[in-house]
């Protein structure tokens, strides 16, 4: 049975402090800390990632004031096509979702304790940057208090340079431009420095490596969708520069 399961199931403890725990128990009620038995490290650190990923969705959906149709309909995409989630744990995100958007709890304090869970992991933090610009750009606007918060878990994260790669998948730039900006590599660079740079990034995120990492099963699927992107952007630069 996975972390989320058991969690459902009730009568497990999962003991985790700070905003996290504040939304558990908001959402999932006492029966979180009841009974003698607890997850293990891998599946409470799964648990964190996918409570964080959804308050922190909540929080940025209502940056600008509001949450908007196409925002909440990126959100279901997501659960529904992306992770594939089955109807309760489905139920369970949108629950964390809307919790997480109206705590009292600040984005930055989010930030800060998936930092503390995930600092020895780049890629598992890259991977949650991803997903918010994804929910951001749903309206085809980014809002500047969107930018802020996403900019705000950069810095936290220290993943800046991994910024840069990250938004290159929503920029609006031509197709040859954005494979170059993808793989952090420039016009005019030789081949074989780009794909060192291929191999390192295809490396870090794929899938297996992202999910050994702490990252839940269900989200390590987003990873195999930024893979797939790294795979096609080398091969468009390769073709283009044989």
């Amino acid at each position: 049975m996975s972390w989320m399961g058991k969690i459902l199931g009730g009568g497990i403890g999962f003991v985790v402090g700070g905003p996290i725990g504040a939304i558990l128990g908001a959402v999932l009620g006492h029966h979180t800390m009841d009974g003698g038995k607890f997850l293990g490290e891998d599946e409470e650190r799964h648990g964190i990632f996918f409570v964080t990923t959804f308050s922190m969705l909540g929080k940025l959906s209502k940056a600008d004031g509001q949450v908007s149709p196409e925002e909440i309909a990126v959100v279901e995409q997501v659960i529904t096509d992306s992770l594939r989630l089955p109807p309760e744990a489905r139920q369970f995100a949108i629950k964390i979702f809307n919790a997480g958007k109206d705590s009292t709890s600040t984005f930055e304090e989010y930030a800060r304790q998936f930092h503390e869970a995930f600092h020895d992991h780049p890629e598992v933090l890259a991977s949650l940057v991803d997903l918010l610009l994804r929910i951001s750009h749903a309206d085809g606007v980014l809002h500047p208090a969107e930018d802020q918060m996403i900019e705000q878990a950069v810095d936290i994260f220290g993943i800046r340079a991994e910024y840069e790669q990250i938004k290159a998948r929503y920029s609006s730039t031509n197709d040859l431009d954005r494979c170059y900006a993808l793989l952090g590599a420039k016009h005019g660079e030789a081949l074989g420095d780009i794909k060192k740079k291929y191999r390192r990034l295809a490396m870090e995120y794929h899938p297996d490596r992202v999910q050994a990492n702490g990252v839940a099963p269900e989200l390590a699927m987003l990873a195999e969708e930024r893979f797939k992107e790294i795979q096609h952007a080398f091969d468009v630069v390769e073709k283009h520069l044989n």
